[in-house]
């Protein structure tokens, strides 16, 4: 049997044009530590509704920074900005 998940580590980052008014695509960053994310892609675990489980971003010796599943499923004003720049794997994690 499956357990739900909630993972009290993430940051977000947000555009610096985004108003309540007119929101703007975040980018939510879920930091896991390895043992988690082993457990996560054994399937010991689940985090979401999303019938598939986040994206590796990149990692250090100590976490793995991931993107949530569907973070971009309402498709808010500048999605394909947030797109264009994951395509290009910015994160780079340095502490080890």
């Amino acid at each position: 049997m499956k357990k739900w998940f909630s993972l009290g580590r993430s940051f977000l980052f947000r555009h610096p044009e985004w108003t309540s008014e007119i929101p703007r695509q975040d980018i939510p960053i879920m930091i896991f530590t390895l043992s988690q994310w082993d457990a996560l892609q054994r399937q010991e675990f689940h985090i979401g509704a999303a019938p598939i489980g986040p994206k590796e971003l990149g990692r250090n010796s100590n976490y793995v920074f991931a993107l949530p599943a569907r973070y971009n499923f309402a498709f808010p004003k500048g999605y394909e900005e947030v797109e264009d720049i994951l395509e290009d794997n910015p994160l780079i994690p340095i502490m080890d």
